[in-house]
């Protein structure tokens, strides 16, 4: 015949680790609270570049020939959902041509931004902007409406 005791030491160490495991768990669970505002930015990606370049250079073609081309120090590209848009903050020159090599108009800026769905750009701050015949306008603010083919300010 065997006899059994039970013995009150393993039952007390469960115990104190079943309390430590209780404990843990209730302290993870009030430790973890979400600031919704913080979620909210870390999530949004609308608020924030999804492309981000230095030296960059575009250059845009109409059948096999170069119609414009620009240059910036950095730009950003914002994936907004309505309205995506590129940003050169550190300033951008845009060249446009009738037969490249030959620069039909230019514009620099120290800031710039171009709204892709529109083809609007906005250039601001020391804004000078040329065309073939030599005509400079120099300004604190231009549009540039590629639809209608048309620059414009409201500020000199």
């Amino acid at each position: 015949m065997t006899i059994n005791y039970c013995r009150f030491e393993q039952y007390a160490d469960f115990s104190k680790f079943f309390k430590a495991i209780l404990f843990l768990g209730i302290a993870l669970f009030y430790s973890c609270t979400n600031n919704l505002e913080t979620v909210n930015a870390i999530v949004n990606l609308s608020n924030k570049p999804v492309i981000y370049a230095k030296e960059v250079e575009i250059v845009r073609t109409d059948s096999g020939e170069i119609v414009l081309k620009g240059y910036a120090k950095e730009s950003s590209y914002y994936k907004n959902k309505d309205a995506p848009y590129l940003e050169f903050n550190k300033g951008f020159k845009v060249e446009t041509f009738v037969n490249y090599p030959i620069v039909e108009s230019s514009i620099t800026a120290d800031y710039a931004k171009h709204f892709e769905n529109k083809k609007m750009w906005i250039a601001k701050t020391n804004v000078i902007a040329q065309n073939l015949k030599g005509e400079m306008l120099n300004t604190e603010l231009l549009y540039w409406d590629e639809n209608k083919h048309i620059i414009y300010s409201d500020k000199f």
